[in-house]
């Protein structure tokens, strides 16, 4: 889930900015290989922009010629008035990941990501979930993306990006004070054309690394209201997700080794999601969810049991290594759903995406 939320915040940015940041390279430039960000004698930066970018790429996945792997699981509750928290269902997933650094220090990443919702009870995949708010029988939609594709540049948009002393923070978009521009919009990217550099706060406890790190989007729900009355919540979501990154220090610092282990804290919380087809009640609330990421081994046995199984029966594609560094489409949970679910309103049709500016 992490991943979407990424990939929307690299999605809001105008083509304009994106080219400024990333010195013009497109994602698919030529003669560019899986490579570290300096020799393997030189030590580690975190004051220098391409060395966050390359600490970070080892944490996140990997800069070797493999994919790997990593799983997250966690629970959904429920948060309704004043009432204590409800505990929903479970989710697992997994994601594979692998990363090129860029000769300027800028770098591209490529994989595939799936997030499942399971019963609290068995942690068997659910195909159906009884809503204790509506009493409706729903059926279950997992996020599933086979075409992951983002870019980590040096720097980002000073309006939407910026460090404190305790952990490094992003807010994407302004959706709701920008409505009038439909649901074309995908975000305010800010005026100033100002950027602030890729330095993380980056913390060494003993032999770890400690990172905090925490996304805030406000953006057009794909789920839109006149087309999915019943599974929109509205023509705005925001929901944020909140990590602690836990990495030994001697992997992240050998240069010789392609990526590091990593384990951590994550809290994400949202509107409703759409497949709980919440868009008709008058519940008031929201979810939040208490889960844990990792990469230990990097193979597929940091994949989840339910979630592996489930991939190697049905979608044993998405266990496959990509082959190709090409751009794709932006993914979210929303934007899945969107994607294959059909609208409620059979006479509903999309707007025409407005322009982007250049």
């Amino acid at each position: 889930m992490f991943l979407e939320s990424m990939q929307l915040g690299l999605a809001s940015f105008s083509r304009r900015q994106a080219l400024g940041m990333l010195g013009g390279v497109g994602l698919g430039a030529a003669g560019i290989g899986v490579a570290t960000a300096a020799a393997p004698s030189a030590p580690l930066d975190l004051r220098d922009p391409a060395d966050n970018v390359y600490a970070w790429c080892k944490t996140w996945g990997t800069l070797g010629d493999t994919p790997v792997y990593g799983g997250h699981e966690g629970v959904f509750y429920a948060v309704v008035g004043d009432q204590r928290a409800i505990p929903l269902f479970g989710y697992v997933g997994f994601g594979s990941l692998q990363f090129r650094m860029r000769p300027d220090g800028d770098a591209d990443y490529r994989g595939k990501d799936a997030t499942f919702y399971t019963d609290l009870r068995t942690g068997r995949l659910l195909d159906t979930w009884d809503n204790p708010f509506t009493g409706e029988r729903v059926k279950v939609y997992p996020y599933i993306n086979d075409r992951v594709r983002t870019t980590m540049p040096r720097s980002y948009p000073e309006e939407r990006f910026y460090t404190d002393a305790y952990r490094w923070q992003t807010a994407i978009g302004n959706a709701a004070s920008r409505a009038e521009q439909g649901d074309s919009y995908r975000g305010d990217v800010g005026e100033s054309g100002r950027t602030v550099p890729f330095v993380l706060p980056w913390r060494r406890v003993g032999d770890t690394y400690l990172l905090s790190w925490d996304w805030m989007l406000e953006i057009v729900n794909p789920v839109n209201p006149d087309g999915w009355p019943y599974s929109s919540t509205g023509r705005v979501i925001n929901p944020s997700e909140h990590f602690t990154f836990f990495v030994p220090a001697k992997e992240l610092e050998d240069r010789g080794r392609p990526w590091a282990t990593m384990t951590a804290g994550f809290f994400r919380q949202t509107p409703w999601l759409p497949w709980m087809r919440m868009g008709k009640s008058t519940v008031q609330g929201r979810l939040f969810a208490n889960s844990h990421s990792y990469k230990i081994t990097g193979q597929r046995d940091n994949i989840p049991v339910p979630v592996r199984e489930y991939l190697e029966k049905n979608r044993p594609d998405m266990l496959e290594w990509p082959t190709d560094w090409d751009p794709a489409p932006i993914g979210s949970t929303w934007g899945y759903y969107a994607k294959v679910v059909p609208p409620e309103n059979p006479e509903y049709r999309p707007p025409a995406a407005k322009a982007k500016p250049r």
